[in-house]
C-alpha cells in the first residue's frame, strides 16, 4: 500500500473514532414568568386542532381533498435521449375505464401495458391496477392538475430488465389531456 493512502485510511479511522454515539437532550423549556402572557403558539393538540395544523393554517397551506380521480390523456413524449412514449388513458370517478402505455428506453428495450391484462384492485383515494398473472402494479395519483401513473414490480411488461430499470412514471395533465 502506498504511503498516501494509510495516511488516509488512518485519518479516516481517526475521524471515526472521534464521532460520538450520544445524544444530547433538548434543554426543557422554561417556564412562563410571572404575570407574563402565555404564548398562542404553544398550543397542545387539545380543542380545534394541534399546533402543526394552526401553523399550516397561517402559512395558507391545506390538505389536499379526497376526491376521485378524473382524467383523460392519449398523448406522447419523446425526450433529448430518445427515452419516448405514449399512453391513453381514461379515469372517471376513480374507475379506470382505458389504459394503454408503451414507453421506449434507446438501447434497452420498451415496456408496454394494457387495461385487459390488469384488475382495478383500489379506486380511492388513488386507482390501483394489478396485473393477473405476475406482481406488476399500476398506482395512479393527483398532484394539483397533474396526474402520476407509476409503474412497480413490472419486470416481466418489458422487453429486458435494462429497460424496467430505466421505466419512469409517466405524468399527465388532467387540464388538457398532455404527458410527459
Amino acid at each position: 500500500m502506498r504511503a498516501s493512502s494509510i495516511r488516509m485510511l488512518a485519518l479516516v479511522a481517526l475521524l471515526a473514532g472521534c464521532a460520538s454515539m450520544e445524544t444530547t437532550k433538548a434543554p426543557a423549556p422554561k417556564a412562563p414568568e410571572a404575570g407574563a402572557k402565555a404564548d398562542s403558539s404553544s398550543k397542545t393538540d387539545e380543542g380545534s386542532g394541534s399546533k402543526h395544523r394552526d401553523r399550516e393554517a397561517k402559512k395558507g397551506m391545506r390538505a389536499l381533498p379526497t376526491r376521485p380521480l378524473n382524467v383523460k390523456a392519449d398523448c406522447s413524449f419523446k425526450d433529448p435521449t430518445g427515452y419516448r412514449g405514449v399512453m391513453k388513458l381514461q379515469v372517471a370517478q376513480a374507475k379506470v375505464q382505458h389504459f394503454e402505455a408503451t414507453v421506449t428506453v434507446p438501447e434497452h428495450g420498451n415496456c408496454r401495458f394494457a387495461l385487459g391484462e390488469f384488475r382495478q384492485t383500489e379506486e380511492m383515494p388513488n386507482p390501483v391496477l394489478k396485473h393477473v398473472r405476475n406482481g406488476c402494479e399500476v398506482r395512479m395519483w393527483e398532484q394539483g392538475r397533474r396526474v402520476t401513473v407509476a409503474f412497480s414490480r413490472c419486470r416481466d411488461m418489458c422487453s429486458s430488465t435494462g429497460a424496467f430499470e430505466r421505466l419512469w412514471p409517466i405524468l399527465a395533465d388532467s387540464g388538457n389531456g398532455s404527458c410527459g
